[in-house]
């Protein structure tokens, strides 16, 4: 199918001041949950982390070169299993993992709930739904160019807003989010299409095969401690999203 033939939609929006508790039900129902974790928070507990990971994370924790990648990896992962275990009522080891589409990792034995992973700097960002789910986080880099990547990863109508925006480099960042949550949730797995994707706050058309056969999509957008964008993007039916801070 052409992929310039826009039937699919995505409704964006920004998300002001949530509430991030500190307590769950873990239930997923009609609901989104987002958590949050600060590397520095857990690093006096990695040892544990660590010993929820398989003899083939181990290895491809142990390819990291750089000791904060290696250390935000066992965060991801084994902080990943520690929370699917209180959600599917069952020990972290039992937690198995395989590549799905584009290789984007999905629960080897429970496909009632899915879930997606993003850090930058000092956090690691966990989002679940029964549905498809797709989150990024990425930390404002004072010194990042990224006027050079507008002109081919932004569509014209934002790359307009970017450069009139109070803050350009806030607005790329926020845009640039909603782009990747939602290549991740419809595990389409490429950046070529970036440029034909509207993120601009309200409802956009997006080509059918970005939008992963889905009609509709929700990305909900924050800007956290001034220094991070989260997006996170979901099917539309759901109505509710929950926050939690570890």
């Amino acid at each position: 199918m052409n992929s310039q033939l826009y039937i699919s939609k995505i409704h964006c929006s920004t998300v002001l001041l949530p509430n991030w508790n500190q307590q769950s039900d873990y239930m997923i129902d009609d609901h989104i949950d987002l958590w949050r974790v600060s590397v520095k928070e857990l690093m006096g507990k990695l040892s544990p982390l660590q010993q929820h990971l398989t003899e083939e994370e181990l290895t491809t924790m142990n390819r990291y070169q750089r000791e904060s990648d290696r250390i935000r990896y066992i965060i991801g992962k084994g902080y990943l299993k520690v929370l699917l275990s209180k959600y599917l009522n069952k020990p972290p080891k039992e937690i198995e993992f395989i590549e799905g589409i584009n290789k984007k990792p999905i629960l080897k034995s429970d496909r009632n709930i899915h879930f997606n992973i993003s850090h930058s700097k000092d956090w690691v960002i966990f989002s679940f739904c029964r549905d498809e789910v797709g989150v990024d986080i990425e930390h404002v880099d004072s010194d990042f160019d990224f006027l050079s990547l507008i002109n081919n990863c932004f569509t014209k109508p934002e790359t307009h807003f970017i450069e009139n925006a109070y803050s350009p480099r806030h607005e790329f960042y926020k845009l640039w989010t909603r782009k990747e949550s939602l290549l991740k949730a419809t595990s389409v797995g490429m950046v070529d299409n970036l440029h034909t994707i509207n993120c601009l706050d309200g409802t956009q058309y997006i080509p059918y095969e970005v939008g992963g056969g889905f009609s509709d999509w929700k990305i909900k957008s924050l800007l956290m401690d001034e220094t991070y964008f989260i997006s996170l993007s979901f099917p539309v039916k759901y109505r509710k999203l929950r926050f939690f801070d570890v």
